[in-house]
């Protein structure tokens, strides 16, 4: 039986409309941290009784088993003593991922870099707040 040209361009249209609500449910049940990407934000903290410039373009974000990356480009700014200052990462992998943080920072002329939670440990926190004395 051959079928007009006609009236399988419309079987495929009739197709493709059903699958639509099919693909929404199945989109929508998906739970949020299943989905790849997050809105992190970081904080770093000035615990300490001098000023320092958070240098968010040299401080950088390392997924566990993947590689670091710069938490934000062309961006710095001064943090005074007791105050804190975030910067939103959109990272690339879901929000359960373990992370470890490296924020470079500037006082007087000499960089500093500090790990969060550590040099070889890992947080899932997406809020983390980044203590630092200088």
């Amino acid at each position: 039986m051959k079928l007009d040209r006609r009236v399988l361009v419309r079987r495929t249209l009739i197709a493709a409309a059903a699958m639509v609500p099919i693909g929404a449910a199945v989109a929508a049940s998906v739970p949020n941290d299943a989905v790849a990407g997050c809105q992190i934000t970081v904080r770093v903290h000035n615990s300490g009784s001098h000023g320092f410039d958070v240098n968010w373009d040299a401080s950088k974000v390392k997924a566990r088993g993947g590689t670091w990356d710069k938490l934000a480009r062309n961006s710095s700014e001064h943090v005074d003593p007791g105050e804190t200052k975030s910067i939103v990462y959109g990272a690339l992998f879901n929000c359960g991922t373990n992370r470890r943080y490296q924020i470079q920072t500037t006082r007087d002329g000499n960089d500093e870099t500090t790990y969060f939670p550590g040099e070889t440990t890992w947080t899932t926190d997406q809020t983390p707040t980044i203590n630092i004395s200088r």
